[in-house]
């Protein structure tokens, strides 16, 4: 995974069992390249560079036969939505409600085959990064939500979303998770009779 090194995921991966260690709470780390296919962005980003190639081969100087453009427009539709999945200004034809939606509903998903649902004080907390997207969003099981609110989630979100622009990701993964053990300790110290209910890695989500 490019996008954090080895030694980053290890950092990451130590992270969250310290913060484990002061807390019964569960935490789980996901980070997957996009959300959900988005086809629909991917055939209007074609028509549209198909379109635009259209018109720059109707200006060249230069005599245009219908079979010229008949076999310039597929060519450049075929190229386009080859290469549209690969990019990140795909984005541009995809509307935000539209990002929104499926990686809020993606994280969800992610939460219950995660099982964090079904630990024994229902105080599990996901850190969901989207990478096409670049959304975070922190979901936490309904015991610890009812103490902690979205608060404590956005302050988590903020300092990965910082460590990103500062071109640290990892830094600001550990710093979020540090963060979420603190609070969770608060509300949920750790127990004596206390398991690791759930794996410490990074999750990768294809």
């Amino acid at each position: 995974m490019s996008f954090l090194s080895e030694q980053e995921q290890k950092a990451v991966e130590e992270a969250i069992r310290k913060a484990e260690s002061r807390t019964s709470g569960e935490i789980v780390f996901v980070v997957t390249p996009a959300s959900g296919r988005y086809l629909h962005g991917t055939l209007l980003g074609a028509l549209l560079g198909m379109a635009a190639v259209t018109i720059v081969f109707l200006l060249l100087p230069f005599r245009h036969t219908p079979l010229s453009i008949l076999t310039v427009e597929p060519l450049a539709f075929a190229v386009f939505y080859a290469l549209l999945p690969r990019l990140p200004l795909r984005r541009w034809f995809i509307s935000k409600q539209t990002l929104d939606t499926r990686v809020r509903e993606a994280a969800f998903l992610q939460f219950y085959s995660s099982g964090l649902d079904r630990t024994r004080e229902s105080n599990g907390v996901e850190i969901y990064l989207s990478l096409f997207e670049r959304q975070v969003v922190v979901l936490g099981d309904r015991g610890i939500h009812a103490r902690m609110g979205d608060r404590s989630w956005d302050e988590v979100r903020d300092l990965i979303i910082q460590g990103i622009r500062e071109k640290r990701p990892g830094e600001g993964i550990c710093a979020a998770i540090e963060l979420l053990g603190e609070v969770l300790a608060e509300h949920f110290p750790a127990r004596p009779d206390d398991i690791n209910e759930l794996p410490d890695g990074v999750i990768r989500r294809p």
